[in-house]
């Protein structure tokens, strides 16, 4: 108990704090933020899936909802209708192959009477960030084969670049309002190649693991671990003090008297133990400093050690 009660300093106080915190942060944040973003992978990578094995559907059946561009995200559907001329704005700040595009964002108003946000594709990015010329959308009704995307999470002002409004998040809430059309705000189209109107199609991620459970596992044991090494060194530093305790009341018991090869230090210890059997109470910060030196070692003892190997090597 006497051991326990030195540990109640603010220093040990503060560790204590620290690890607690650190260990909570880790089972109540950490590791659920990683795991929760493996499970996100791995539902998107269903969804991959299963919008490669299904064919393409109509839109009206695929989509009823605004969940179903998250739940149905990548699904082919096709829909009938119309592009709406000058109805455009660009996607900035990305890239295919580590080089610039613009993704070009169009209206597209079905025979339903709906309006979507379609991506059309993606063009290169001219000299100092410019817009390069496209071909337009076709004008007329046209049928089109695009995949449900969800809206990108954020809010992004348009930025006017070269005489188009450019945002850096597929918002079509903002780009609704931006291009004067009432689209619907859940979600946006993605065209697939060779469609009316498509420019250089889109990518599509492909399925993979990702870190995140990994990350989510190391982040639980970084939990278990830091409350585990601070009991190691509260018993390890417990261990110390009472080693250092006993080390400075121990009995110093006479001998044959110190050898020919003893310190000066040495004979005055085994000389303070001749004759008395005991060390006296008032000579404990002596044999404190003794029970230390027993236990480390000496300053002068490495000196010694040093001055021999060195004149060692010099007979040699």
């Amino acid at each position: 108990m006497r051991e326990l009660r030195r540990f109640f300093n603010p220093g040990w106080i503060l560790g204590l704090l620290a690890v607690g915190f650190f260990a909570w942060a880790c089972f109540a944040w950490l590791a659920p933020w990683q795991l929760g973003k493996s499970d996100d992978l791995d539902a998107r990578n269903d969804r991959l899936a299963a919008s490669v094995e299904a064919d393409p559907a109509p839109l009206s059946e695929v989509v009823s909802g605004p969940d179903d561009f998250v739940e149905r995200e990548w699904r082919l559907v096709t829909s009938t209708g119309s592009w709406q001329p000058g109805a455009e704005a660009l996607l900035r700040l990305r890239s295919v192959d580590g080089e610039p595009v613009y993704h070009v964002l169009g209206v597209f108003r079905t025979d339903a009477g709906e309006e979507f946000l379609v991506n059309r594709g993606h063009i290169p990015v001219g000299e100092n960030s410019t817009v390069p010329e496209y071909p337009a959308a076709p004008t007329g009704t046209v049928e089109i084969t695009s995949r449900v995307r969800a809206a990108e999470d954020g809010r992004a002002e348009p930025v006017p670049v070269d005489g188009y409004e450019t945002v850096r998040l597929v918002d079509p809430t903002v780009l609704g309002e931006t291009l004067g059309h009432d689209v619907v705000p859940a979600g946006y189209l993605q065209l697939s190649g060779e469609q009316p109107g498509s420019l250089t199609p889109a990518q599509i991620p492909a399925i993979e693991s990702g870190p995140y459970l990994s990350y989510g596992l190391q982040w639980l044991a970084f939990g278990v671990l830091a409350p585990a090494a601070l009991l190691y060194f509260a018993w390890s530093e417990i261990r110390a003090r009472r080693r250092d305790a006993e080390g400075s009341g121990v009995e110093v018991t006479a001998g044959t008297g110190p050898g020919p090869g003893d310190d000066d230090e040495d004979r005055t210890a085994a000389d303070e133990g001749t004759g008395t059997g005991s060390t006296d109470a008032a000579d404990a910060p002596a044999a404190r400093e003794r029970a230390m030196r027993a236990r480390y070692g000496h300053r002068d003892d490495a000196e010694r050690r040093r001055a021999f190997r060195q004149a060692d090597r010099l007979r040699s």
